[in-house]
């Protein structure tokens, strides 16, 4: 409307005649008298704020549509999280899966995962924390149950006889016979530190695996089942061959009648 209103109404410049009256100036027999300079000035002036006034409509109606369109378009939901690089969101990694102790090695027929008490635990830390200690008593009980029936037959040089010239006494009474404390006690220093320096343990390799130095070749599957039942079995051998020792005052093999 502003523009219209400057196209329609003329513009006089102060002290110049209007354009009819310049044009009836002349007389009827004269030639049309020559329109006056400010009566151009006019014209080229209405014709510039015409020009104004179209440009000005022009970016208002521009500036509403844009506003329409952007209520009209939905917006795209705004991504949170990182970003890369590039600017985009970066793809969320996958969550490792769950760690399951009933797929783990040990795990064999006829019983299968068997924890009725329900104390296996559940977090991968813990759970080698607890196979590395299983593994550790299994061979240990391995080799007291072997060693248990070795000694009703073999004596190390210097055990024979305790310091007051009496026979050395087979089964767990020879661990707290002289000399045969001492050997005991020798033991289980070896054992410490060799523990806590050599053999020492590394999730990465897995729980027990302190290499191969013989190059058997055996870290399999199957063996690692085997040493894991075996070394279970030889817990309560151990076990039950020290407590009927106690209880009779017999060895490994008196025990069996032989």
């Amino acid at each position: 409307m502003a523009a219209t209103a400057f196209l329609a109404a003329p513009f006089h410049a102060p002290g110049a005649a209007p354009r009819a009256e310049a044009a009836g100036a002349a007389g009827p027999a004269g030639p049309p008298a020559a329109p006056a300079a400010g009566g151009a000035v006019g014209w080229r002036t209405d014709g510039a704020w015409g020009l104004v006034g179209l440009a000005a409509l022009a970016a208002r109606r521009r500036k509403v549509a844009g506003r329409t369109r952007a209520a009209a378009s939905p917006k795209s939901p705004e991504v949170k999280g990182p970003k890369g690089p590039e600017g985009k969101p970066e793809a969320k990694a996958k969550r490792p899966a769950a760690f399951e102790p009933s797929k783990q090695i040990g795990v064999t027929a006829p019983l299968g995962y068997f924890d009725p008490l329900g104390i296996a635990p559940k977090d991968e830390e813990t759970f080698f924390e607890y196979r590395a200690c299983e593994i550790k008593h299994g061979r240990v009980a391995m080799m007291a149950a072997l060693g248990a029936v070795a000694q009703h037959f073999v004596r190390l040089p210097g055990f024979e006889q305790t310091i007051w010239g009496e026979p050395m006494p087979a089964g767990i009474r020879a661990a707290w016979a002289n000399p045969a404390a001492f050997g005991f006690v020798a033991l289980a220093l070896v054992a410490g530190v060799l523990e806590f320096t050599i053999w020492k343990e590394d999730p990465e390799r897995g729980a027990g695996n302190f290499g191969d130095p013989l190059g058997l070749n055996q870290y399999t599957e199957d063996m690692r089942n085997r040493e894991l039942n075996n070394g279970r079995f030889a817990m309560f051998a151990a076990l039950g061959i020290v407590a009927a020792d106690l209880a009779t005052g017999k060895d490994a093999v008196q025990q069996l009648g032989l």
